[in-house]
């Protein structure tokens, strides 16, 4: 690419790949200037937007069925017409973060030291004093951690799109909840930070209505079906209780009853005689979803 008298050449190996191929047949729209630092040097790349439909790959076919999607913190559950799942969010990542909390003690550590009068006697920061001294050694720590910030955000990238392939792999036409995300945040956390449901919900949508599907969220103050049973009875639970159990006779795990009543969701409203119609033949599904969860 030549843009005033600057040539960047491309990178090694996209003259192979389908997809590039795809979007270099198509019209580029604008060209967008991108930065990244990778090992502490920064690297500049530019990306062509190209005009017309993304390039779908032969192994990612799409179903046609609806999905209810039951979206928690570190866990998701998924129950269509012929398949049910209960998985985690980025669970690779979350074993790849303690490497990053051991660095960030380190670091916590040499800044305490390289700034003795920021903290009193009992380790609390002073008012008003901000450490700003810094040792080589507390330098070479921050571009350690800057580059595995850089690997854990590319690697859970991967995951969500891997898991979104697989659900839109069953059925396109989703729903599920609206969630305060930043009720989860307060909550959970760290745990937010390191798998990021909200993110992974924002490739999932992306992905389905580029296949010409949809991913509808509902009031989950009006629905509450965390509470409510196919029988139309309300049983309050904490989020301790993991386990829906109705004196009608229906024993489930939670999040996967949960995303089962989302996809009897219309309206705004769960159809609870729907669900109940429904229920005998889907909850053999769900109980095999359950049990591979637990092994």
């Amino acid at each position: 690419m030549l843009w005033n008298g600057l040539e960047l050449p491309m990178v090694n190996g996209t003259d192979r790949d389908p997809v590039v191929q795809h979007g270099l047949a198509s019209r580029v729209k604008y060209v967008r200037l991108v930065t990244r630092t990778i090992h502490g040097k920064n690297r500049y790349y530019a990306q062509l937007v190209c005009e017309g439909v993304p390039y779908q790959k032969p192994e990612h076919t799409m179903g046609n069925e609806t999905i209810g999607l039951d979206i928690g913190p570190s866990t998701l559950a998924m129950v269509g017409d012929t398949q049910a799942e209960l998985s985690t969010f980025a669970e690779e990542v979350a074993r790849d973060h303690q490497k990053i909390r051991r660095l960030q003690r380190k670091q916590d550590r040499q800044r305490r030291a390289n700034n003795p009068d920021c903290y009193d006697g009992l380790g609390r920061a002073v008012k008003g004093k901000h450490p700003s001294k810094k040792s080589q050694h507390q330098r070479d720590t921050e571009l350690v951690l800057q580059e595995l910030y850089r690997r854990e955000t590319a690697h859970r990238k991967t995951l969500h799109g891997q898991l979104a392939n697989e659900i839109l792999a069953v059925g396109k036409y989703i729903l599920t909840e609206k969630l305060s995300y930043k009720a989860f945040q307060k909550m959970f956390g760290r745990s937010m930070s390191v798998r990021a449901p909200k993110r992974f919900l924002s490739i999932l949508t992306r992905k389905a209505e580029s296949a010409g599907g949809s991913v509808e969220e509902f009031s989950t103050y009006d629905t509450v079906l965390s509470q409510v049973c196919i029988c139309g009875q309300k049983h309050k639970k904490r989020l301790s209780e993991r386990v829906h159990a109705c004196d009608c006779g229906v024993v489930m795990q939670r999040d996967l009853f949960s995303a089962y009543l989302a996809k009897h969701v219309e309206n705004e409203r769960m159809q609870a005689a729907n669900a109940f119609e429904h229920w005998q033949g889907v909850e053999l599904l769900l109980r095999t979803a359950w049990q591979q969860a637990l092994n």
